[in-house]
């Protein structure tokens, strides 16, 4: 009867053995099975079954048979640990489940062998919930920041629009940043390079004495080899280098984000200069991928450098909206494509995305200033309008072909040298 039991349970038990093999599966994770094992399942390594998630599944494993101590796993920090579906038990809809999973360590004390018992418990309802409490506050952010900018926007000169413009885009991308860096991130990260060369030196110490311990004999030996085991050393040895490296990693990947937010949000140069294309596109796809991750970016260039003169700040700010629009046509997966093209005295910046696109009978408003397609407080509809301004006023041109549900195409042209302005400033 508790077997039975046990084998009903909404949540999903798997008991494996220490050498990761499965000794038993209740229903929830039998009828999730790949058909071709569920007749075949026992004595075979989860890791073999599970393969893409085999790595981590083997990690926390291990930690849990050499350690003794349970090991948890939540949505939030590894969403879909196996490749399982759910049901929505009204509509029964099917999405991928979003899982927390812990794992115990077992004793059966009459063969005195320890096996490890893993608890799938679904989350998915949870997990949507809570997120989209976090899009419903974030929109009511974005509309309350929106409204407020709006006015002040409406108060204000085309000059000051530009400069607001940067600003709010600014803003929203800062807004992914989940946490605030700040200058502890420098000695963290030194800190981290010197326990790094620390852990090293101890681990060839540690090695070292392990070569000589067959030379040994009675109770010393008996002694360090206690040690070692006491304190898992070759648990410890495998895995502190990989932990240094991942902390190394996400450091450098903050570090990185924030430079270039810092470098586009606080370079203010005005009046005419030599902007070099390439690099400044560069740059605007990693701040941008930092908030719209989801589509592609690829940029084309086939010359080195390709220079234009203009006003940094206006040709920064209308790039920054066009790309920036087009990252945001794209809900789920797709691209943006980015190619310079060198003419004899012009420049054409083609902005290509493969998003849901412009609907025929909207083509002609575009440019206008607070016309927007985006949801009520989501979008002021200045982006392209500032845009076009900034680029008429280098004497260039803007044009835009966009097809419903295949996406759009943004081509700039922009004059190499700008003497007239030049004159003016």
């Amino acid at each position: 009867m508790f077997e039975q039991l046990v084998g009903k349970l909404p949540v999903g038990i798997a008991v494996v053995d220490a050498q990761f093999q499965v000794i038993y599966l209740n229903d929830f994770f039998l009828d999730r099975l790949p058909h071709e094992w569920r007749n075949t399942y026992k004595k075979t390594p989860v890791t073999d079954i599970f393969t893409e998630q085999g790595k981590f599944l083997k990690r926390r494993l291990k930690s849990v048979f050499v350690l003794r101590h349970p090991s948890f796993s939540y949505w939030e920090q590894r969403p879909h640990i196996f490749p399982f579906k759910s049901s929505r038990p009204i509509t029964g809809e099917e999405t991928q489940m979003y899982q927390n999973m812990e794992i115990l360590p077992i004793k059966d004390k009459e063969s005195g062998h320890t096996y490890a018992c893993i608890f799938l418990q679904d989350v998915t309802a949870q997990a949507s919930y809570f997120r989209a409490q976090q899009k419903l506050s974030h929109a009511l952010k974005q509309e309350h920041e929106a409204q407020r900018k709006l006015i002040k926007k409406l108060d204000s000169a085309q000059s000051h629009l530009i400069q607001a413009e940067k600003m709010a885009s600014t803003g929203q991308l800062a807004a992914g940043i989940a946490h605030e860096i700040n200058n502890p991130i420098g000695f963290v990260n030194a800190n981290l390079d010197t326990l790094s060369q620390y852990a090293s030196h101890l681990v060839a110490i540690c090695d070292g004495v392990e070569t000589h311990l067959f030379e040994m004999e009675g109770e010393l030996k008996e002694q360090i080899k206690a040690l070692y085991n006491s304190n898992r050393y070759a648990l410890l040895k495998d895995d502190i280098h990989e932990l240094l490296v991942e902390s190394q990693d996400g450091l450098t990947r903050v570090r990185d984000i924030v430079e270039n937010l810092k470098q586009f949000s606080l370079d203010n140069k005005e009046g005419m200069q030599v902007i070099e294309l390439k690099g400044l596109l560069e740059q605007l796809i990693k701040l941008i991928s930092t908030q719209y991750g989801k589509p592609q970016y690829k940029l084309q260039c086939d010359a080195e450098r390709l220079q234009v003169t203009g006003d940094p700040s206006m040709i920064k700010q209308a790039l920054m909206n066009i790309v920036l629009n087009a990252a945001q046509a794209i809900e789920e997966k797709g691209f943006v494509k980015i190619s310079l093209l060198e003419q004899e005295d012009t420049v054409t910046v083609k902005v290509l995305d493969s998003g849901k696109g412009i609907p025929p009978q909207l083509h002609k408003r575009i440019f206008e200033p607070f016309f927007t397609t985006k949801p009520e407080g989501q979008g002021q509809g200045l982006g392209l309008s500032v845009a076009y301004t900034a680029i008429e006023k280098h004497k260039g041109k803007i044009t835009v072909s966009s097809k419903q549900d295949k996406g759009t195409v943004i081509d700039i042209c922009l004059p190499k040298s700008q003497p007239d302005l030049i004159d003016e400033t």
